[in-house]
């Protein structure tokens, strides 16, 4: 059995260099920041900052949080609570530990991109908000989200590949 130290580390350190890089970049933004920008850019929607902060806090926090505690407390809900294909194979007793670990750590690395995902956004209102007229680069954002969209992918195809059948 794999260990899920790592992952944990990992996301660990991520949400502490979250919260480091949430505190340290505030006084980088106006009173009244756009947090908010239409297809091309142009901000649609404000927040003060202090607002800002604590949105960006709950989300970055407390969702990979939730993730996380859901995925890691999978070994404590009993076998004919869980929806799973192949359910009886998997959490089989002589499995169970294994797929639970396996569980655990994939979803950490889920709630770590959600976190890594948050920073960005957090890094691109920064940057947009430091022009005299506030301005998202929009090709920017659909870069990042197309980078996560394919961590996505790729996070759910070795959900999946894992899972495919019973071994």
């Amino acid at each position: 059995m794999k260990t899920s130290r790592i992952p944990a580390i990992v996301f660990g350190l991520l949400l502490i260099g979250y919260i480091v890089f949430l505190v340290c970049t505030v006084s980088l933004l106006p009173q009244q920041m756009a947090t908010h920008f239409d297809a091309s850019g142009h901000p649609n929607g404000w927040m003060s900052r202090s607002s800002a902060v604590v949105f960006q806090g709950v989300i970055g926090l407390i969702l990979p949080l939730i993730i996380a505690v859901a995925f890691c407390a999978l070994r404590f809900v009993p076998t004919r609570g869980i929806n799973f294909p192949n359910r009886d194979f998997w959490f089989a007793a002589e499995r169970r530990s294994d797929t639970c670990a396996y569980l655990s750590r994939h979803g950490l690395l889920l709630a770590s991109l959600l976190v890594l995902l948050q920073g960005v956004v957090w890094y691109q209102l920064i940057e947009a908000n430091a022009k005299s007229i506030p301005q998202l680069s929009s090709s920017g954002f659909f870069v990042v989200l197309g980078i996560f969209a394919v961590a996505m992918i790729v996070w759910v195809m070795r959900l999946f590949s894992h899972f495919r059948k019973a071994a």
